[in-house]
């Protein structure tokens, strides 16, 4: 050994030698294995040591010398040697010829300390063991000092401690273990000090054998390495120094016997392992292990849902006594949804976690591929503007790159090196070799690499503050990747800028994913920002919304409700309201707190409730339900509405919030919230009468109305409940009421603001007394049953609604031996003619299936009467069109505004008439230059077409159109779509084009009867217009796959799927052209004239769309 004297004198010449860094691998004094499982003790942490490296050589070894400050004497060696060396410590660093190679060698963790040798385990008799393990926890008695870290000030000091969270939770689950033995749950978000709570709280109750349970292998070995280390205890001056590390085993197998669980806590202080080893072992092993822990953990308590893993945390709650039972999670919700069970101690919410700077926004940048390949291309661009911005603001950032298979990281590793080249781009996953990964991860933190691809999420325990840009090339189908990366990317760093992520996506894929991130914690909206340049007023009303609520109902995210669209209306007196009464009204427990919008006046509660279960008299079979109760006063009409999944009337609430004068709207005004609809068809009422001294109570449906309605006149019959639907403000809708004062609808309640904008619809209505209820019911259509078609031309024929709800891609028609998918064909009337069969034809480019509705037994049939065989698949149900439509007709549209649904024809009510299409309105254009019995232009462009005329139109218009579409072909939207794209609206135009039957234009029917179905057919786009652009990007990727010439004349199909992505954030107006060059406006006679008014009045009644026509001089 080196004497003190010669190693002074040896440091004089260390001023000669280079200087480096050199990290310092963690000394062990005990490393080995029991029964297969790793057992380690730390003697000396991982250090930084600055020193002076010296050459040296011993009988032909050498290496380097340095004198720590701990005044050890260090010597570091590139190759294992037997010969004996003269130093406190030896340290083994492969392949390390100069001091440079040495430290960043050590830096990828490539050293090995030769001396000190840590003991085995095995090398230990029982005694000696135990007495090692009764030390450590004796070390940690008043060891622990429970303090607040401080930031610096003006006139104090930083002081080192642990975090505010970290604090409330210890602080909580030392007051929760002198009252109760119930498991306690601690909700901490990723990033607050989860795991340095649990290590705190370890050494605090000095636990002699601590069983942490954790999901995953690798987060066994993080937290494993984190309980050998005490992570930042020591160093934040909360744990002394003399404190001894403990002696921590990974178990990475199922113990096989009751003498091998004994083995395996005779051999350490803490065990930490995986819910998939403690979940499968045998009944007799998990019970020793509960009978031998003294303390239990679990970590990501939100993973737990199996029920073996349920019942071997049973066995720790029902010791006598009960064993401590401590889990911590991030979010207090499971992956299957349910809550993570167990007393809530203490939950430190994510919004308090970003207003004490632990977290900062996540940056959100979507871009918008066509398929993978496109989508891959536009990631990796985006993060090289995302990197170069960033570094050029002076932010020392580094970017991940994830996907989810190592083939596919290979292959993204190829293009990120070839576009970044500058950034040197790395990779990393399970099947490199270990000195490869550690060299990449190296290079990462040397920052001579700027780029890392990985698969998932580089394996937990991969901590590197400037990893701050994350480029999704695949989704990931659990949420808790993403709680993860907000934990590990957003923590608050002063030299570092805002996290950035970068996903093929758009507000649409964002909304769904944020929507689950609502169901993890009320306050991630404040973390996580869609950024989107488009806010229409939806969008502001919508935040508005969210943002004014106050209030102490914080275990049910607003975000995630899902309410109905119903309520109770009462007509109240009052000046103010004061829902915060309603708490009177419900027994202390049952009511679980408010949620207040003052400005908007929305208030919104819950209530939980028992009952005992009706099929057992034991005592603790108890039904519990909870209810969700929406209030919402609008003080300009003096209505309050009530909407709850509890049984009504709710006139105690009502009186308890706006007084006793609140009253509930009944009777006849109730249906005047009917007013306004178009088209309006009753699917259901109700009539009471008294008939003696009881009261009568009938239901009519379907043809059956028209009967109910006519005896409720004649019959003094009282109105007791309508279910109706039509068109309301250009769109489909549906809407109930009953004489009670309830109203409800079939419509989606896509968030808060919905609901309101609904009552107060209502409201507008039933206030309004120059509504009469008779004048609502005499402008429904009027059903009746027919055995015989209607002598009416028929104008459209639209595809079964179910099948229009369905997801295109899943549905499929056969035309005997030839599959065509769904976005592919269409269905079409044969002929338009006033008498004869009603035929229709389901068609593709290629074939045709032709069918007939024959009237029959008080119904309708569907035969199909040539063609090949057609059968349809949804998804995997096959039948044969007539069976399909036999299921679910198609609708027929007829001249005189009809409709027919099977057997029952709906007609607009007597009277009312439209009075022919002013002549004048109809547009000329020259179509001298083109052959107007040539419609489409095909793929081949045809010039003279007029189809083309229209498209070359649309190119030269001085307000220029975003995207000009040509959608011709069985299964289009139009034959030409045309959008107009702003921030807030996207103006659409569909043109639909009919070839002239004869060489010169005038006033044939035919000509305008196929072309005028097709207009009032393509009303329904409005309704869904992400469908529809789904359906321009599904016929365009048929298209291309074909070869074929693409059908975008103008824009791009990646502004389409941009567009798509993100529609919700625009305003869709469209508007319909119908474009006849063999119509001639001097020629037209009255009853085409009359044609096209029931086309005009059918587009603006049912969805608001203005129409023009096109046609000749």
């Amino acid at each position: 050994m080196l004497t003190r004297a010669s190693a002074t004198a040896a440091g004089q010449d260390d001023l000669f030698s280079e200087e480096v860094s050199l990290r310092l691998p963690a000394r062990l004094a005990l490393d080995g294995k029991v029964l297969g499982s790793s057992t380690r003790q730390q003697a000396v942490p991982a250090t930084e040591a600055v020193c002076r490296l010296k050459p040296f050589t011993v009988r032909r070894v050498g290496g380097f010398e340095t004198i720590l400050k701990s005044g050890e004497t260090l010597k570091i060696l590139s190759a294992k040697t037997a010969t004996q060396l003269e130093a406190d410590l030896v340290l083994l660093v492969p392949d390390a010829l100069h001091p440079k190679d040495i430290g960043a060698a050590l830096e990828r963790g490539e050293g090995r300390w030769i001396r000190p040798t840590p003991l085995s385990p095995a090398s230990l008799s029982g005694p000696e063991m135990a007495s090692r393990l009764e030390r450590v926890t004796a070390s940690w008695e008043d060891a622990f000092h429970l303090r607040e870290a401080r930031a610096a000030t003006d006139v104090k000091p930083a002081a080192p401690g642990l975090r505010r969270p970290q604090i409330g939770a210890i602080h909580a689950a030392l007051a929760h273990a002198t009252r109760s033995t119930e498991p306690a749950t601690i909700v901490m978000p990723t990033g607050t000090g989860k795991t340095e709570t649990m290590l705190a709280l370890n050494a605090r109750q000095r636990f002699d054998r601590l069983l942490v349970v954790v999901p995953t292998d690798a987060l066994r070995d993080q937290i494993a390495g984190k309980f050998e280390t005490f992570g930042v205890l020591k160093g934040q001056a909360c744990l002394d120094a003399a404190a001894e590390y403990p002696v921590v085993t990974r178990l990475s197998h199922i113990p096989s016997s009751v003498a091998e669980v004994d083995q395996l806590f005779d051999s350490a202080n803490v065990i930490v392992t995986t819910m998939h080893i403690a979940g499968r072992a045998d009944p007799q092993v998990q019970e020793q292990m509960a009978a031998r822990a003294a303390a239990l953990f679990i970590d990501e308590a939100h993973h737990i849902g199996a029920r073996t893993w349920t019942e071997f945390r049973g066995l720790f709650v029902d010791r006598t006594p009960p064993i401590p039972i401590v889990q911590f999670t991030a979010t207090p919700f499971r992956e299957d949804g349910r809550r993570v069970d167990g007393e809530f101690i203490y939950t430190y919410p994510l919004k308090k976690a970003q207003e004490e700077g632990y977290f900062k926004p996540i940056r959100f940048e979507a871009v918008f591929g066509l398929d993978r390949p496109d989508a891959d291309m536009a990631i990796i661009e985006k993060l090289g503007d995302v990197l170069a911005a960033d570094l050029d603001a002076g932010l020392n950032h580094l970017a991940m790159a994830r996907c989810s298979t190592i083939e596919r990281a290979k292959q993204l590793h190829q293009l990120y090196t070839a576009i970044h080249p500058e950034y040197r781009p790395v990779i990393v996953h399970s099947q490199q070799p270990l000195r490869e990964r550690r060299e990449n991860l190296a290079a990462l933190r040397r920052f001579e690499s700027r780029i890392i691809v990985c698969v998932d999420m580089l394996g937990e325990g991969f901590d590197l503050p400037e990893l701050k840009i994350a480029a999704l090339h695949d989704h990931h189908k659990s949420i808790a990747v993403t709680i993860q990366f907000v934990g590990r990317f957003t923590r608050q760093d002063p030299t570092l800028g805002d996290a950035t992520v970068i996903a093929n996506t758009g507000v649409d894929d964002v909304d769904r994913s944020l929507a689950k991130l609502y169901a993890e914690d009320a306050d991630w909206n404040a973390l996580v920002e869609a950024l989107s340049s488009a806010k229409i007023e939806r969008q502001i009303r919508r935040a508005e919304m969210f943002k004014g609520f106050t209030g102490d109902l914080n275990d049910i995210p607003l975000q995630t409700l899902e309410p109905k669209m119903n309520a109770v209306a009462y007509r109240t007196s009052c000046d103010s309201w004061d829902p915060f009464q309603a708490e009177e009204l419900y027994d202390p427990g049952s009511y679980l707190g408010m949620k207040l919008n003052p400005h908007q006046r929305v208030a919104i509660f819950v209530t939980r409730a028992e009952e005992q279960a009706r099929w057992t008299t034991a005592q603790h079979a108890i039904n519990v339900t909870w209810d969700l109760h929406m209030l919402h006063w609008d003080q300009a009409s003096g209505l309050l509405y009530i909407s709850s999944s509890a049984k009504g009337p709710f006139d105690r609430l009502a009186k308890a919030v706006c007084g006793d004068t609140a009253r509930r709207i009944e009777g006849e005004d109730v249906f005047r919230s009917l007013h306004g609809f178009k088209r309006l068809i009753l699917r259901n009422l109700g009539l009471t009468h008294h008939q003696g001294r009881g009261v009568r109570y009938s239901m009519y449906m379907g043809v059956d109305v028209a009967d109910g309605l006519d005896s409720a006149k004649s019959q003094s019959r009282i109105k007791n409940n309508v279910f109706a639907t039509g068109f309301l403000d250009g769109a489909p809708a549906s809407r109930g009421c009953s004489a009670k004062g309830k109203f409800w609808s079939m419509s989606p309640v896509r968030d808060l603001t919905d609901w309101v904008d609904w009552c107060q619809d209502i409201g507008r209505a039933v206030n309004d007394p120059g509504i009469t209820t008779d004048g609502v019911f005499k402008s429904a259509m009027r059903p009746r049953q027919i055995s015989d078609r209607p002598a009416v031309p028929p104008v459209a024929i639209h595809w079964p609604e179910s099948l229009l709800m369905q997801i295109e891609e899943r549905v499929e028609i056969t035309f005997g031996e030839h599959a065509v998918p769904f976005a592919e064909c269409d269905i079409e009337l044969l002929d338009n003619a006033r008498t004869g069969p009603l035929r229709f034809a389901v068609v593709s480019d290629d074939h045709s299936a032709e069918f007939e509705i024959v009237f029959a037994d008080g119904g309708a049939r569907y035969p199909q009467r040539a063609g090949p065989k057609a059968t349809i698949k949804i998804g995997g149900k096959v039948q044969t069109l007539s069976e399909c439509f036999a299921d679910d007709s198609p609708q027929i549209d007829f001249g005189d505004g009809s409709l027919l649904i099977y057997s029952h024809l709906y007609a607009l009510p007597e009277g009312e008439t439209v009075p022919p299409y002013p002549p004048e309105k109809l547009e000329v254009w020259d179509w001298s230059k083109t052959n107007i019995r040539a419609e489409a232009q095909g793929v081949e462009k045809r010039a003279d077409s007029v189809q083309r005329l229209v498209i070359e139109t649309l190119l030269a218009d001085p307000e220029p159109y975003d995207v000009i579409f040509d959608d011709d072909g069985k299964g289009e939207i139009a034959d030409v779509v045309a959008l107009r794209i702003t921030d807030s609206v996207v103006s659409v135009t569909l043109f639909h084009c009919k070839y002239s039957g004869a060489d010169t234009p005038g006033a044939r029917l035919g000509d305008l009867y196929e072309v005028c179905g097709q207009a009032q057919k393509s009303a329904r786009w409005r309704d869904r217009p992400n469908r529809m652009l789904q359906h321009m990007l599904k016929r365009e990727q048929i298209r291309r796959d074909k070869g074929l010439s693409s059908r975008v004349e103008r824009g791009s199909a990646a502004m389409i799927k941009k567009l798509k992505a993100g529609w919700q954030d625009h305003r869709f107006e469209y508007d319909v052209r119908i474009v006849q060059p063999g119509l001639s406006r001097q020629a037209i006679g009255e009853e085409g004239l009359h044609l096209i008014a029931g086309v005009e009045t059918y587009l603006l009644e049912t969805r608001a769309i203005r129409l023009r026509v096109i046609g000749s001089a």
